[in-house]
């Protein structure tokens, strides 16, 4: 995309808003999930679908960048960038389990599909509750983003799968 990415910085300190921004970094609908999966899938293209594998680690890597500003913000709003979420009053570590590994080309494109859709939901829920113009504006940026690879992944879906 060629709009520029923000510069990451927030108003002040927030517990509250960086813990609903660790949900982004490493919950299940989060970047560390979507780098993970999405990585995973250019390995397992790459034999046989070499397009999509490309795709696939193009994809990671940006989803890469998001991690580390969402990192970045959630250090400045005071809080721990671990790979972690708080649910409950309870810490959750981000685990494998979170990605979707897949038996073929056409259900992991979907579980792409369906991931790039909840990020999309989760990052509009968190800008309604975020009053930081800073974090908002971080977090439309990366919705245009998700909203190319789910382009991006529906073409590649129409293609090997119709």
């Amino acid at each position: 995309m060629p709009t520029p990415y923000p510069e990451v910085r927030v108003q002040r300190p927030n517990r509250y808003y960086a813990e609903l921004l660790l949900e982004d970094y490493a919950g299940q609908v989060s970047e560390m999930t979507a780098i993970n999966q999405y990585f995973h899938h250019h390995i397992v293209f790459e034999e046989k679908f070499s397009d999509l594998a490309e795709l696939e680690e193009c994809i990671s890597i940006i989803e890469m960048w998001h991690l580390e500003m969402l990192g970045e913000t959630i250090r400045l709003l005071g809080v721990d960038p671990q790979l972690r979420t708080l649910t409950n009053n309870k810490t959750t570590f981000w685990c494998g389990n979170y990605v979707y590994y897949g038996n073929s080309v056409c259900d992991r494109l979907a579980a792409d599909i369906a991931a790039e859709k909840s990020a999309i939901e989760q990052y509009r829920k968190h800008q309604q509750l975020i009053r930081d113009p800073y974090i908002v504006e971080m977090l439309e940026r990366f919705i245009m983003d998700e909203q190319h690879h789910l382009q991006l992944f529906t073409d590649a879906m129409n293609k090997y799968c119709k």
